[in-house]
């Protein structure tokens, strides 16, 4: 009888043990930084997705599409003067910004924003609807890019109010009125 009641306490505490160890792959109570299987690299959590440096955004692009030569960028280059161009500052809300290449040699912007409502803001008034936005950063390239973005857990920038969204998409109330934020990314 007491080994009967030892076996019992035995497998009781492995199937406990079995069952608690899988805990930290959802993120309860473990770290949730790149590759720990935490939220970054884990689409299918509730809320938007979050890369907090620019490591962090550089790993989330570099695993689901092409992004090499990675450098920092202040200003961008193509509208160097114009005092509203995307560029790191207040105005936009955007803390870094850097390039990197896609396969095709064209340019995959990555950027850290710490005011989204600012950003938002920016891209309205700029008529912009490039954008593919995390929590706290913004992703902007060419169509192999996005294509390869698409089902990421980034949501597109959609201010224009002629654009359509199809029936079965996201469709969230963005941070500025007359923006959407939708996983519909065409």
């Amino acid at each position: 009888m007491r080994t009967r009641g030892m076996v019992t306490v035995v497998a009781a505490v492995l199937a406990l043990t079995a069952v608690s160890g899988c805990g930290d792959d959802e993120g309860g109570g473990g770290s949730t930084g790149a590759g720990s299987g935490g939220r970054l690299m884990d689409t299918g959590t509730q809320g938007p997705v979050s890369a907090p440096t620019m490591a962090d955004i550089e790993a989330f692009v570099s695993a689901r599409t092409t992004c090499t030569d990675l450098h920092m960028e202040d200003r961008d280059s193509d509208h160097e003067d114009d005092p509203e161009a995307e560029s790191a500052g207040k105005l936009w809300g955007i803390k870094e910004r850097a390039v990197c290449w896609d396969a095709k040699r064209m340019g995959v912007t990555l950027m850290s924003v710490d005011d989204m409502k600012s950003f938002q803001t920016q891209a309205r008034r700029q008529s912009a609807d490039w954008y593919l936005l995390g929590e706290d950063f913004a992703v902007t390239g060419g169509p192999a890019t996005t294509a390869d973005l698409r089902g990421s857990g980034l949501l597109a920038l959609v201010c224009d109010p002629e654009t359509q969204i199809p029936s079965g998409y996201t469709k969230e109330k963005g941070l500025v009125d007359g923006c959407t934020l939708t996983d519909f990314i065409s």
